[in-house]
């Protein structure tokens, strides 16, 4: 099984996000507690009981607004902390994962497909531009209340019909979900405008190592590999990363492959000794001291727990 190919579907994904304590409340949105459902190319629905999910990779957008609660959210290589009135996007292109999740958390979230709009309303590759405004910034955003206010009521709407079930229903959420999509890019672009949080130069140097140890981290483990790509010394780049994300240079690395192993062998059909292979690991035994650091289980015990 090749791991590009991993991916979840909409009815999958809420499958996987469901709480393991069937008896937690829903109180928005599609039952995800049901026995049988089928969304294809839509769903609307709220968060489960979940006190973190594994990486996973999917073949659809999520548009997640926090209504109350927190959590930690990691989209590809952004990590940023969901708080109320905030709004979140995931993109088929990178993996998703929480974890630290609140009591009280309470997120409304929109599963689609592109093909649920472009095939009509707009083209795939205006949907794109409008959801992912800056690549260099987390999909994250702290909307002012006028905005918030008019996002959930188009949350609610589109539930509302979603429910309902009446004739048309499909086509009137579609219009919804392109009035949305809009309404989302003009917040968002007004909050990017308005905000400048980072001195640009060493904000970009960070940004450029996180995309590279998205693309090399199979490959490249030390810091001065990385550093080497961006003409850098390791020391300036470690203190770069430890000043903007509060974490050490190395442990991102090290975090991304942990990422990339928990998703295998909870997805995959691989042993460990050919996720540790896949991970190009010298030997199992290096691999399951590499895994056991980070998350305090072995390969083994993950893999049955899960």
């Amino acid at each position: 099984m090749n791991p590009q190919n991993i991916v979840l579907d909409i009815s999958s994904a809420i499958r996987y996000y469901k709480s393991a304590d069937k008896k937690a409340l829903l109180n928005f949105g599609m039952d995800k507690y049901q026995n049988e459902f089928s969304p294809n190319n839509f769903a609307i629905t709220s968060n489960g009981g979940l006190k973190k999910a594994l990486p996973i990779k999917t073949d659809h957008y999520c548009i997640v607004l926090c209504i109350q609660g927190s959590c930690l959210k990691t989209v590809g290589p952004h990590t940023f902390r969901v708080v109320p009135q905030s709004l979140h996007i995931s993109s088929p292109k990178h993996f998703s994962s929480f974890e630290q999740a609140s009591d009280d958390l309470l997120t409304y979230i929109i599963f689609f497909k592109k093909e649920f709009i472009s095939s009509v309303f707009m083209k795939e590759c205006i949907v794109d531009t409008l959801l992912e405004l800056n690549p260099d910034q987390a999909p994250f955003y702290i909307l002012p209340e006028k905005h918030y206010r008019a996002i959930k009521l188009l949350y609610e709407k589109m539930e509302q019909e979603y429910l309902d079930g009446q004739s048309l229903h499909i086509q009137i959420i579609q219009l919804m979900m392109v009035q949305l999509i809009y309404t989302i890019n003009r917040a968002c672009e007004n909050i990017l405008m308005n905000t400048s949080l980072h001195p640009v130069r060493q904000y970009q140097l960070v940004v450029q190592f996180r995309k590279l140890v998205e693309d090399h981290f199979l490959d490249k483990r030390t810091v001065q590999e990385y550093a080497d790509l961006i003409h850098l010394s390791p020391k300036y780049l470690s203190d770069l990363v430890k000043q903007e994300t509060g974490m050490n240079a190395l442990n991102l690395i090290n975090k991304r492959l942990y990422l990339e192993a928990q998703f295998l062998l909870s997805f995959s059909n691989y042993s460990v000794k050919e996720v540790a292979d896949h991970l190009k690991f010298d030997t199992s035994s290096h691999f399951s001291r590499f895994f056991k650091h980070f998350g305090g289980l072995t390969p083994s015990e993950f893999k049955n727990k899960q």
